[in-house]
């Protein structure tokens, strides 16, 4: 019985020592209605409110869902995640701040951009909450009519895709 017991009391205390890692979903498409390539960031509201904290003692006290918190968390990460374009005929015009907003736990940064070119021809980098904690991971998730590719951004990995970008060719030849 006190076997059984000591085992119980061991396993609660690995569930009470268990923690959320920190990560940051982003996934890229290209709306077929607009044309635009439409950018959303996920992330946990306990690293929000981090990022809040980071943001200086006076941005502590805002209330998450308030415009003031939810802009600072957009301008975070507007400045900690950058796309360009790998091939020569492709160009992206504008990466542009759409805004931010709540749903359950998580909050939501969106980005838009237009693009002339193929989506798998860009390059990305993120280093969302890696200033925040040293084992966050971002994970950008490029959904094209080829398929989807997921990245994954850490400080462990580099900070650029490793896989080689094939150009498309878009000039036509008689």
């Amino acid at each position: 019985m006190r076997i059984l017991l000591s085992i119980l009391l061991c396993a609660t205390t690995l569930v009470a020592h268990a923690h959320r890692q920190h990560h940051v979903w982003t996934e890229v498409e290209r709306n077929p209605n607009t044309g635009l390539v439409e950018i959303s960031h996920r992330m946990h509201m306990q690293d929000a409110l981090s990022v809040l904290q980071l943001a200086g003692e006076d941005k502590t006290s805002l209330p998450v869902e308030s415009v003031e918190a939810l802009a600072e968390i957009a301008l975070y990460v507007d400045r900690r995640f950058a796309v360009w374009p790998r091939c020569q005929d492709t160009k992206v015009q504008s990466l542009e701040l759409v805004g931010a907003g709540i749903d359950d736990d998580f909050i939501y940064v969106f980005q838009e951009m237009q693009l002339t070119g193929q989506l798998h021809e860009l390059v990305f980098t993120s280093t969302l909450l890696q200033d925040i904690e040293p084992y966050a991971a971002s994970f950008v998730n490029l959904l094209t009519p080829a398929g989807q590719f997921t990245y994954q951004f850490a400080q462990e990995s580099p900070n650029q895709q490793p896989e080689v970008v094939h150009c498309v060719n878009t000039q036509l030849t008689h």
